[in-house]
């Protein structure tokens, strides 16, 4: 139902005509946990729908300053080509938000490496001519000052307080100014809003024919039909977030019917909440983060305590054990074909799972999603991937539960190749009932594994070739 939306959306964030978000995937690489904790504000704040409120948030308070226009304008092909100039700012902001801090220094280099010829004048909110780099510290501080301000406020208002504080998102969201070159960014929201407030009271904001023309573009884009009724009723939302001040600079009023202010911020939420039934809760970028923490042992988001039961033979107490070893082929052919079918979650796709991996692959870490049942009886099982199993003659990984998972424990699957060129498949599974309605309807859960078992095996014979 939402397939077409979701394309569309998806060409608009990454402006790929085919959406593959490698450079996200990628981020579960590095050696540490990055500068932003995964419990962090910073986390909070940019994840979820509320972003995209921001991104427009950002791009009008920026425009006061005829500075930050001026490069804007000079500089950059914004209006040829807008969603180019939105890729790479989103692929700047996630890379500091859940890159390793290798990967975080890296974007911010090329960010300023793209900044170097980005020079010129302007005349300033005073009257007065000056000259500006794009790489210049106080203007570097503009633009840290409002991308700040944009977030934090957009996510008060579309999805609520920061649950860590205001002051939380500002203390931490300064390492980024830091590193993008600004001394001493606010540290808090009273630090923040003195800022702002310093730059009003200087004359250093200002409207003008280059607002009109940036506010003319954002307020009618040319984005795809299927998005722009959307993005309209979130465009007339942020507006009405703006400081009376920054409106009348920027030529924008509330939406209203004469005297009466429209309820505009409800447009906004339902188009973030649309959006949001669109899209994953998570996207690749946080999924590539959470599976480099998990590699790293910094995150640790099972529903049990430690991953390794399907390695031991003894189970712990009050856990049941299911193992199945079923011939499936012969020869190393079939051995390779079923180990490939393994990594590639061909396996449980061929067995009637709902399959959705964060990986096209099997790697430690990966999450995946299996969804079986139909309509209200859909359940879904979230799982992480804790071990991969790379033997000459045997291959395979171990996933355990998360939670919302009707299970509690991990399973294991191996092709197995015998000495004698037979080719097995290896189940092993660990666990227990999640919760007391799941041990209330346990004959019925143990059954539905039975099921899944056997579809197993048939999926894998088929993979290694011994069934049509």
């Amino acid at each position: 139902m939402f397939e077409p939306l979701r394309h569309k959306l998806h060409q608009t964030f990454s402006a790929q005509e085919t959406y593959d978000p490698v450079w996200e995937r990628e981020l579960d690489r590095g050696d540490d946990a990055g500068y932003f904790a995964h419990d962090s504000a910073v986390w909070v704040v940019h994840g979820g729908m509320s972003p995209m409120a921001a991104g427009i948030r950002a791009l009008l308070t920026q425009a006061l300053h005829p500075g930050a226009l001026a490069g804007v304008a000079e500089h950059s092909n914004y209006q040829s080509d807008p969603l180019a100039r939105l890729a790479g700012t989103i692929r700047w902001i996630f890379t500091l938000t859940y890159g390793d801090t290798q990967a975080a220094r890296a974007a911010c280099r090329w960010v300023q490496r793209r900044h170097v010829p980005v020079a010129g004048s302007y005349t300033s909110g005073a009257g007065d001519e000056k000259s500006y780099s794009a790489n210049d510290p106080d203007l570097a501080a503009w633009v840290h000052i409002a991308f700040a301000d944009a977030f934090l406020r957009s996510h008060e208002a579309f999805s609520g307080p920061v649950p860590q504080g205001a002051d939380a998102y500002v203390r931490e969201w300064a390492v980024a100014g830091e590193l993008m070159g600004v001394k001493n960014p606010p540290r808090s929201e009273a630090e923040l809003k003195a800022a702002i407030a310093g730059y009003e009271q200087r004359g250093e904001l200002a409207g003008g024919p280059r607002v009109a023309e940036v506010v003319s573009f954002l307020t009618n884009p040319p984005l795809d039909p299927l998005i722009l009724p959307g993005y309209k009723l979130l465009f007339a939302a942020v507006v009405g977030t703006l400081p009376e001040s920054h409106r009348r600079m920027l030529g924008l009023e509330r939406a209203a019917i004469g005297p009466v202010p429209l309820p505009s911020r409800l447009g906004g939420k339902a188009a973030l909440g649309l959006a949001g039934i669109t899209l994953a809760k998570k996207g690749p970028a946080e999924l590539a983060a959470r599976r480099r923490l998990f590699r790293l042992g910094v995150l640790n988001d099972l529903s049990y305590p430690e991953p390794g039961m399907t390695e031991h033979d003894e189970v712990p107490g009050g856990y049941g054990l299911l193992q199945l070893r079923e011939r499936v082929g012969e020869g190393q052919a079939a051995f390779d074909a079923l180990a490939e079918g393994l990594l590639t979650w061909e396996l449980h796709r061929r067995s009637g799972l709902r399959t959705r991996p964060d990986t096209p692959r099997v790697q430690l870490g990966s999450r995946v999603e299996l969804g079986f049942g139909f309509g209200p009886a859909r359940i879904t099982a979230p799982c992480r991937v804790v071990r991969l199993i790379e033997e000459v003659s045997r291959s395979g990984f171990a996933y355990g539960t998360l939670a919302g998972h009707p299970e509690t424990g991990e399973e294991s699957f191996a092709a197995v190749l015998g000495q004698d060129g037979s080719v097995y498949l290896e189940i092993r599974a660990v666990s227990k009932h999640s919760n007391r309605f799941y041990r209330l309807v346990s004959p019925a859960a143990e059954a539905a594994q039975r099921f899944a078992t056997k579809h197993y095996v048939e999926a894998a014979r088929r993979i290694a070739g011994s069934r049509p």
